[in-house]
């Protein structure tokens, strides 16, 4: 009975410690470790209450805001590169970033004229990559042996050739560049010759014709790269046949076609070809255009059909009288 009202005065005692904490200061024949707690609780509101005051604050519209940590700032948004070559311009000039060859130039298609005073051929070629990369060349797909061939030299990955010939060097050309990472082929770039031969310097015959039939006048081109342009000069330069219902040059061959002749038509005929790359322009000899006087029962009347500007067909009719 005596345990029961002694645990009931402890209790109340406690409670009324919490309510005034004032007279907590020496409780006799309390256990130590009671007053002890009452002690920490009463001190654990000024450790609080100094806590909070060296305790930073979070950002508020009413307090002062406290600067975000320095890894936030120092932090910066990655963007991809879009392409391999905006990679490589990224980080070439860092020496401790490794990548595969990258084309910055690939050559082009190039037409050397043969009368070039400049006797030699570049073909361009350029790439980044982490090593350095390495370049070779092939010709039609065959590797370009540059050491053997005192004309071929490599200058930065470009190829140079020296006295250019057109049976040893004409083709297509390719630029392959390699360093550990791995390697690539550039497009084809062809190298084409450029000239214009001279024509013969033997005598043409003269051609004969009747009035109203139609002739054909054979140019005969020389040899020439890449292509022509084809025209024909009447009884002297610069008197250029004209084009029209009756004549026509085709552009595929060069010969003049003529329908339905008449005595105006009668003259010397020069064939004119001119090299679209080099502008170089040479004459045929005179091919002589003369009418035919022989009496017939009979005549033969020819027009040319031209379908296209590079193909006729003569239409042929016989007046008989």
């Amino acid at each position: 009975m005596f345990t029961s009202w002694g645990f009931l005065f402890l209790v109340c005692f406690v409670l009324f410690c919490f309510v005034f904490p004032e007279y907590s200061e020496a409780v006799p024949g309390l256990p130590t470790s009671y007053a002890a707690i009452l002690r920490i609780k009463s001190g654990s509101s000024s450790l609080a209450s100094s806590n909070s005051k060296n305790r930073p604050r979070l950002s508020s519209p009413s307090l002062g805001s406290v600067p975000s940590p320095g890894w936030r700032e120092a932090a910066q948004p990655y963007n991809s590169p879009t392409n391999l070559y905006h990679f490589s311009e990224a980080f070439k000039h860092d020496e401790n970033v490794n990548y595969g060859p990258v084309f910055v130039q690939e050559p082009d298609d190039v037409i050397f004229p043969t009368d070039s005073e400049e006797k030699k051929v570049s073909l361009n070629c350029q790439a980044h990559g982490n090593p350095t990369p390495t370049y070779r060349w092939l010709r039609n797909g065959t590797e370009i042996d540059v050491e053997s061939d005192y004309r071929y030299s490599l200058i930065e990955g470009s190829l140079i050739i020296n006295n250019p010939n057109e049976m040893k060097d004409s083709g297509q050309y390719q630029c392959l560049t390699t360093n550990m990472f791995g390697s690539i082929l550039s497009r084809e770039a062809v190298l084409q010759f450029a000239y214009l031969g001279n024509f013969s310097g033997r005598t043409r015959s003269a051609v004969s014709v009747r009035e109203g039939q139609g002739v054909v006048l054979m140019c005969s081109p020389p040899l020439h790269s890449p292509e022509i342009i084809y025209s024909w000069v009447f009884n002297e330069f610069p008197s250029f046949v004209a084009e029209d219902s009756r004549r026509f040059i085709s552009q595929e061959t060069g010969n003049l076609y003529i329908s339905k002749v008449q005595k105006s038509d009668v003259g010397s005929y020069i064939c004119l070809v001119k090299n679209t790359v080099t502008n170089a322009r040479v004459l045929s000899p005179p091919t002589p255009l003369t009418l035919r006087n022989d009496e017939k029962n009979s005549f033969l009347s020819n027009v040319w059909i031209c379908r296209t500007q590079y193909y006729c067909q003569m239409q042929v009719t016989t007046v008989m009288f």
